[in-house]
């Protein structure tokens, strides 16, 4: 199986007809993961409480999405050292030179703000020691989704004062790793934690279980924590230059290709046109164009008049630009009218495949298109695919005599990155692209029922088993180091 699977990466990158023999700077080749998902420990070393301890441990959000109470208390041990040496091992075997890892805001600040838990601090610093002798460089998230308790308890970030608190930690994080880490990404799809995650807890919180469709209002509410959150995102980056940091610092955003139902019915042609302005144009035009997108915002405030951005926000806007875009990319949305929903539109849930995976249809061509977009759109920024993956339950993911044979996710991973290098052969500016993810692990509200892992995790004992996928992005990862190296 492994042949075959080198053979076939072997012959499509060769039809592209772009071999060369050095890459500068060298593509980056990735996994990644979320603080919350994978360490575990979560009363360790004097970390604080985050509000993803409440929500498992307080609120039991996991039994209301799947009936099932489960934590990130242990989650996969990824903060013992024992443990990640073994894991970074995995990573060198793969082939990858990045990891993307996020850091616990509460383990290193227990109450957001003020005192410094110097020994959350240092399990940082030594594990990303760990990885540079291992020759692998970290991409630091700063955040995400993880807010110390005591911040979610003054508002998280509908408080106008959470740029404030962002911008102190994200410093101290600055100044503590000091050259060791090279590229930032400040948020973590702002999209999904605002509009999508953050009021399906809510809901359950309320007693609503399985939780009830959302408001317009309750999502509108939400704008004004991702306004916050993009001021934060500004000033951040702000202070990252101007303190002549070395390296980079950019954004993760999730973008999802919104697709009419019915291309010829036009309120479906509208409906998708509003669901790509809330998910994709909200943030990008506030990143590259300096201003909200007029329709949207006009939206927004019918239910949530006092969003009102300011002429200082848009200048900060204007005059900040991340250095990379982060692309986290599943899948497109079919969307279609719908009065009974908010905003007059459904744009989840609908996918027309026999095969569902658990975050949508597999359309690797809409990669392409989204990263052509951002090329003749946005100006072609500095891209870096930070999370592609898939799920597709026991179907792919049985473990069977000590084997995974995930070959639905094998397919997913080759044939985005197969479309993901079109779109640079035509002069999109994509320079890495990172994997989601590693391990199975810890899935929010999902809990530990849905697996994305290219290594199997028996979440009993914690072993890890290489699934047929992690070999297949081993050859993929070979084949481009061994020459085949596109531009």
């Amino acid at each position: 199986m492994k042949n075959t699977w080198l053979a076939a990466v072997m012959i499509g990158f060769y039809s592209l007809g772009m071999a060369q023999k050095t890459e500068k700077p060298p593509f980056i080749w990735g996994v990644a993961s979320a603080s919350y998902q994978v360490e575990g420990a979560y009363q360790a070393d004097g970390k604080g409480p985050s509000n993803w301890d409440v929500y498992t441990n307080k609120y039991h959000v996991t039994e209301g999405m799947t009936g099932v109470n489960q934590t990130g208390n242990v989650a996969i041990n990824a903060y013992d050292r024992t443990q990640y040496l073994q894991d970074i091992a995995l990573m060198k075997k793969l082939g990858v030179n990045t990891y993307r890892f996020s850091i616990a805001w509460a383990r290193i600040l227990p109450q957001g703000t003020g005192r410094v838990n110097e020994k959350g601090m240092a399990h940082y610093i030594r594990f990303i020691d760990d990885l540079l002798e291992n020759g692998i460089e970290p991409m630091v998230t700063l955040y995400h989704w993880d807010l110390p308790q005591a911040l979610q308890e003054k508002g998280g970030w509908m408080n106008p004062q959470s740029p404030d608190w962002f911008e102190a930690y994200a410093n101290l994080v600055f100044s503590r790793f000091g050259n060791k880490v090279k590229k930032y990404i400040t948020f973590n799809e702002p999209y999904i934690e605002n509009f999508l995650i953050t009021p399906i807890v809510d809901n359950i919180i309320a007693q609503k279980r399985p939780p009830v469709g959302f408001t317009a209002r309750q999502l509108a509410l939400h704008a004004t924590a991702a306004h916050h959150l993009l001021i934060a995102n500004a000033r951040v980056i702000q202070d990252f230059h101007q303190q002549k940091r070395p390296g980079l610092i950019g954004i993760t955003l999730s973008l999802s290709p919104s697709i009419p139902m019915n291309p010829d019915d036009t309120a479906d042609v509208n409906a998708a046109r509003i669901q790509d302005g809330m998910h994709n144009r909200w943030f990008l035009d506030a990143l590259f164009r300096g201003t909200y997108p007029e329709d949207i915002l006009a939206i927004y405030q019918q239910y949530n008049p006092a969003l009102k951005p300011t002429p200082a926000d848009y200048a900060l806007f204007g005059s900040v630009k991340p250095d990379f875009l982060g692309i986290n990319f599943y899948a497109p949305a079919y969307v279609n009218a719908d009065k009974s929903m908010p905003f007059g539109l459904k744009a989840f849930g609908n996918n027309p495949d026999s095969v569902q995976m658990f975050n949508g249809p597999v359309r690797p061509a809409y990669l392409y298109k989204l990263l052509m977009r951002l090329k003749d759109e946005y100006h072609n920024p500095l891209m870096i695919i930070t999370e592609n993956g898939a799920g597709f339950g026991e179907r792919d993911d049985r473990l069977v005599d000590h084997q995974v044979n995930d070959l639905l996710r094998a397919d997913y991973v080759k044939r985005h990155i197969d479309t993901a290098m079109q779109a640079r052969k035509e002069g999109a500016n994509l320079q890495g692209y990172t994997l989601w993810s590693l391990f199975d692990n810890f899935e929010w509200v999902s809990g530990y029922t849905r697996r994305f892992g290219i290594v199997y995790v028996n979440f009993d004992t914690q072993e890890r088993i290489p699934k047929q996928s992690f070999f297949a992005y081993q050859q993929i990862i070979a084949a481009f180091k061994h020459g085949i190296n596109l531009q």
